[in-house]
């Protein structure tokens, strides 16, 4: 069964409504992009550079398209998440040099403080010691570090117990 000519010009020009040209589609969203992204960035010229690099994202992208889809949902969506990522990096930028009272890591304190660890967890007698780090360390549970030490759930609390309260004293007695 053949295609009527008449029927295959009313299924082209059915697929050219949703097929507008780049241009018609930035001057009828342009507007309407930027007064959001205004009331989002306060700013105009942050506004107009996130709506430019959405336009850009989109036009890039403009033949592999679906225009049958939502088109203008999409570059709502990528000038959001342009926004998004402008406002991360500002806030992480913020933090690194706005950073209050954070003095650069000295890395001899760093090895000094883990020796320091590493010699209280020595302190501790053996079996504290593995309890203390299956709880503390790897997450376990009682039940879970009970099963690996072979003991009750009850004697690992009681190890735990015991080795955070020696850990505690030894802590105390390093600050004096």
């Amino acid at each position: 069964m053949e295609a009527h000519p008449r029927h295959v010009e009313l299924a082209q020009e059915s697929v050219d409504a949703y097929r507008v040209s780049f241009e018609a589609f930035f001057a009828v969203e342009w507007a309407r992009l930027l007064k959001a992204l205004i009331l989002l960035t306060g700013s105009k010229e942050q506004a107009e550079d996130i709506a430019q690099g959405a336009f850009l994202k989109v036009l890039e992208r403009w033949d592999t398209l679906d225009h049958g889809s939502d088109v203008r949902g999409y570059l709502f969506r990528t000038a959001l998440n342009d926004y998004r990522s402008l406002y991360r990096r500002a806030r992480l930028a913020a933090k690194r040099v706005l950073a209050p009272g954070r003095a650069a890591i000295d890395p001899f304190e760093e090895i000094a403080e883990r020796e320091s660890a590493v010699r209280r967890l020595l302190a501790l007698t053996p079996r504290q010691r593995e309890a203390i780090v299956l709880i503390g360390v790897d997450g376990l549970d009682y039940v879970q570090a009970g099963a690996l030490l072979g003991v009750n759930e009850s004697t690992v609390r009681s190890l735990v117990a015991q080795a955070r309260a020696r850990l505690a004293k030894e802590t105390d007695t390093d600050d004096e």
